[in-house]
């Protein structure tokens, strides 16, 4: 196995990390209770728990004592500029196992370039 392997909270930070990015989370929208993700993946709840206190440290979501999580306005906004958008998300894919080949790959089939 890789050493670069990601631990099961840091790739459900990752996706939720990536959902936020583009936008398939809103600000303010509220996640999923710990319970209910962890039914949802199949997973420990103290699992989520960990990926959520990630994201809180990272900026990503804000957690509210007896309420929930709640997403927080995504740190890849336009404001950013369209390269910062680009790098976070690579950092993203990357943070959720694709390799750098299979990312050129895909790049290169959006590009409409060949590997050859």
């Amino acid at each position: 196995m890789s050493s670069e392997k990601l631990s099961v909270c840091e790739s459900v930070a990752a996706e939720i990390r990536r959902d936020i990015g583009i936008g398939i989370i809103q600000d303010g929208e509220k996640l999923p209770s710990c319970r209910e993700m962890a039914i949802k993946k199949g997973i420990n709840p103290n699992t989520v728990q960990k990926a959520y206190t990630i994201l809180e440290s990272q900026g990503f979501i804000e957690v509210v004592p007896q309420k929930g999580a709640y997403a927080k306005k995504s740190p890849l906004s336009p404001a950013g500029g369209t390269a910062a958008i680009a790098e976070k998300s690579v950092e993203a894919i990357k943070a959720s196992g694709v390799t750098k080949e299979k990312l050129i790959e895909i790049v290169n089939k959006i590009y409409g370039e060949n590997n050859d």
